[in-house]
């Protein structure tokens, strides 16, 4: 990790835009080091024992769960983080997580002690609550990959992914003139939506003709938000996503 320059404030963006301007004053002087890392590489590992948080300033992050053993094993995500994310928050009570967080893209994250945590939130029962809101809105997305996975169609699956994230990334001013550079590969759509890598291309395609979105090397550009909307049939509410 890299210490962290003071006269360079991290932005207050995506999720961190749930926390009150005076509590943010007081959390974002807390993240004293940045950590980058390439695409592909293991942030931290299943077990690990962590005393650190990170935030996601640039990138996207996956979180990644093993099934079966070492040799012949499969990893599937089971969840993507925009900036704005904390990315291991929940980490600060259990201490070592029950799965590996991964780069997806080349990211930029920004790490803050969970003994630093501890001070802010001692004796501010306002702060603990956004902080502890910010481990439920979590809780919420996964009930809902559960649901798009489960329920789906393969289509549906698709869209609804995309249009979380982009109403997620929206939260950090990621797009221009309606173009989001996702960075995911076809094997990672297919992944996050349990589909095939034959099913991803159809879908793309459909999609594409349906003059919804096109999604071309890493880059999703979004033509008709509410039909992209409409085929997902995606409801924003369970992302709690902060007030404009």
């Amino acid at each position: 990790m890299l210490e962290r320059q003071k006269n360079t404030p991290l932005p207050q963006i995506g999720m961190m835009r749930q926390l009150s301007a005076p509590h943010w004053a007081q959390l974002e002087p807390g993240f004293t080091t940045l950590r980058h890392c390439a695409a592909g590489e293991v942030i931290s590992e299943r077990g690990q024992p962590l005393d650190h948080s990170l935030l996601l300033i640039d990138g996207i992050v996956g979180r990644r769960i093993q099934v079966g053993r070492k040799h012949g094993a499969r990893h599937h995500l089971v969840a993507l983080q925009v900036p704005g994310d904390f990315v291991d928050l929940h980490a600060y009570p259990l201490k070592v997580l029950d799965h590996d967080i991964i780069a997806i893209t080349d990211v930029q994250m920004a790490a803050i002690t969970h003994d630093r945590v501890k001070t802010i939130i001692d004796g501010d029962p306002e702060f603990t609550r956004q902080i502890w809101s910010l481990t439920l809105v979590d809780a919420a997305i996964h009930r809902h990959w559960a649901l798009r996975n489960g329920t789906m169609r393969a289509l549906q699956r698709v869209a609804n992914l995309f249009a979380e994230l982009i109403a997620r990334m929206d939260a950090g001013g990621a797009a221009v003139d309606g173009r989001y550079h996702l960075n995911l590969s076809q094997p990672h759509i297919g992944d996050a939506c349990g589909l095939s890598g034959v099913h991803i291309n159809r879908v793309l395609r459909s999609l594409r003709e349906a003059n919804c979105c096109t999604y071309i090397k890493g880059e999703l550009i979004v033509q008709d938000r509410e039909a992209l909307y409409a085929v997902a049939a995606f409801d924003p509410d369970y992302l709690y996503l902060p007030a404009s």
